[in-house]
């Protein structure tokens, strides 16, 4: 697990820009640091040392003939499978996957790479015979690849704030990125916050030579259009199968290795399978909340116990909201989860004890975990037996069944398409909120592109097959996958995602949706799974997620230094917001009239992140509290 990044230029990049590049991503590897600089070609690397921790595993690496050079971030699982296969026409100097990839490009063309392995990578490669650079991300985007073109040039990293430093120029911000900000709480990829900067899609490849436009390619798309009819335990014991091998070719590693323990189905049901694969005691790691309703720690308890692994309870500290500051720049561009927070702490704290943790990242998109694809199947039965002319009063009845039944009546009374762009972040509010001069940047753009176009690109029988791929391509891969790298790579640790497994969720993609919803209920197979693994008291309970009380905080806490940030000459400068807009949703969330926290902090995470790299007057290394009280 490292930071990579790159340079190709018409002329050779000076030491200290490429040295400046490799400070800015020294947390992502902090084990040892490669610069090779090849004629117009220079490559970084930051290496976090997991498999082979001798020098020879060291990058950037090249081929026998010194002629094919790689930089990689992440790791090939069955990497030893094709190194047994190349070992028949290669010389191998080292015992780390890297040099597979090497190999393998050289062996069978980096289309017959990537259908070939399995994992989660970014990685580059550059041809110095062909004077040709491939890069590729792997199939769910678990590892980032950020790169910008210019001037006859090309320059690549794993984080925006590296390749920020390796472009001639600063480039200039996105309107629409921004747009895309407010209302999907995090800029989709391809797109950045940033103009001609672009993000690698999961599943892609491209390939580029100087002088020449990038030649991007999908290599790899989820299926969910061949269903296939099982009974349920014919499916329970393909799963269990499956998931076993996902979770034991994850266990290889020649350092500390555990698992994020949340107390949740997921990460309990991969923390028990460790534990009876016989890789236990289980090093467990749970951050909890002093507010018993958030914390999930009894029920992290419960699992360690009962598979005997050992659990290393952490309580998130009351001052951890201090540290938002650094942890938005880690991230380079704004991202508006709540959970960043919580997230950044539990890494943290698992630092103190592994350097590698497994995790339940994925259960929920492969298997039907949130309420999405449930209300898209009820709905879509609503439509089919209910008279389009009586539709209205039976949702009305429909809806007084609390949230679900709101969500089902409010998809029921919609198109399926319809119902999945849903409403959230400041889409219902651009027209309040959005100064005139902001929105007619935005050149009448259309909020709901993005997910109208996930939409119509799934392939599956149902609507439920549609809301599922959904989530699994956008997200996922923009917000949750974000954010458990970044929180992750910020304390040099790596994550791996056992249920995110390619073998895995293709088969969960020919599972009908009946069956992974059976009875309408999220996440069906995979809790009755966990029943051979879980005690039942941790499956069936209500699912909280990881999350920190954001609209109580802001209400109180930091009431102060929202209405600071949101309502400062500085922030009302940037002539974004009508000033009297935001100043309501302060007044309104302050006063308990109305619940605004998702809204303002997405607002706050903006002005911080605009404080850090617009306007560079707030040190990151800096507490929240740093901020000055009159608002400047």
């Amino acid at each position: 697990m490292c930071g990579i990044a790159g340079v190709i230029s018409r002329e050779p990049v000076d030491l200290p820009t490429l040295t400046r590049g490799a400070d800015a991503m020294r947390h992502r590897g902090p084990d040892s640091r490669g610069i090779e600089q090849r004629g117009n070609a220079s490559l970084i690397f930051q290496r976090l040392a997991i498999i082979d921790l001798s020098p020879s595993g060291n990058q950037p690496m090249c081929n026998e003939n010194g002629d094919v050079w790689i930089v990689f971030n992440g790791e090939i699982y069955d990497f030893k499978h094709l190194r047994a296969e190349l070992e028949k026409k290669h010389q191998f100097r080292s015992k780390s996957d890297t040099e597979i990839l090497i190999h393998g490009y050289e062996e069978w063309g980096l289309d017959g790479l990537l259908q070939r392995v399995h994992g989660m990578f970014a990685f580059a490669i550059w041809n110095e015979r062909t004077q040709e650079l491939s890069v590729a991300r792997d199939r769910f985007g678990k590892k980032p690849l950020y790169y910008s073109q210019f001037d006859g040039g090309l320059a690549f990293a794993s984080t925006l704030n590296t390749l920020l430093e390796l472009l001639p120029s600063r480039p200039a911000i996105d309107p629409i990125a921004m747009d895309e900000y407010l209302i999907y709480q995090a800029v989709p990829a391809p797109r950045t916050i940033y103009r001609g900067v672009s993000m690698l899609r999961p599943a892609h490849c491209a390939t580029w030579k100087i002088g020449a436009d990038l030649s991007e390619r999908r290599y790899w798309r989820l299926s969910y259009a061949d269903k296939k009819e099982r009974s349920e335990q014919d499916l329970l014991e393909e799963l269990n199968t499956l998931l076993r091998s996902a979770v034991e070719r994850r266990l290889v590693s020649d350092v500390p290795l555990g698992a994020f323990l949340s107390g949740g189905v997921d990460s309990s049901l991969i923390v028990s399978i460790m534990s009876d694969l016989g890789a236990g005691p289980v090093e467990a790691v749970v951050v909890g909340f002093e507010n018993p309703e958030f914390d999930e720690r009894p029920y992290a308890r419960t699992v360690a116990k009962n598979w005997g692994a050992h659990l290393h309870e952490h309580v998130m500290p009351s001052d951890e909201i201090q540290r938002l500051p650094k942890i938005v720049w880690h991230y380079g561009q704004p991202l508006a989860d709540v959970s960043i927070v919580p997230t950044y702490a539990v890494a943290r704290a698992a630092k103190e004890h592994v350097t590698v943790v497994l995790n339940g990242d994925g259960g929920d998109e492969a298997f039907a975990g949130y309420a999405r694809p449930v209300v898209a199947r009820a709905s879509q039965a609503f439509r089919r037996m209910v008279p389009s002319m009586v539709r209205p009063a039976a949702a009305m009845l429909v809806s007084r069944a609390g949230k679900k039944g709101r969500m089902l009546a409010g998809a029921a009374t919609r198109s399926a398409r319809d119902a999945f762009v849903y409403d959230r972040g400041l889409r219902s509010l651009r027209r309040s909120l959005y100064s005139e001069r902001f929105m007619s940047e935005l050149h009448q753009s259309d909020p709901d592109r993005h997910y109208a176009d996930v939409w119509d690109s799934a392939d599956g029988p149902t609507d439920a097959d549609r809301a599922l791929h959904g989530d699994l391509v956008s997200y996922l891969p923009d917000q949750l996958l974000t954010k458990m790298d970044v929180s992750t790579m910020a304390h040099s640790l790596e994550a791996r995602s056992p249920l995110l497994d390619t073998h895995l969720v293709e088969f969960a993609a020919t599972i009908p949706a009946s069956q992974l919803t059976r009875n309408f209920r999220t996440k069906h197979l995979l809790k009755r799974l966990a029943e051979r693994y879980v005690p039942r008291e941790v499956i069936y309970r209500r699912k909280r997620g990881f999350v920190m009380p954001a609209s109580t905080w802001l209400r109180r806490d930091l009431a102060g230094t929202v209405r600071t940030l949101l309502t400062s000459k500085t922030s009302n400068d940037r002539g974004l917001f009508r000033p009297e807009g935001v100043r309501t949703l302060v007044d309104e969330h302050e006063s308990g009239r109305r619940d605004w926290g998702n809204q303002l902090w997405t607002l706050m995470v903006l002005e911080i992140w605009q404080r850090i790299f617009v306007d560079k007057t707030l040190d990151p290394d800096q507490p929240l509290a740093a901020l000055s009280p009159d608002g400047r």
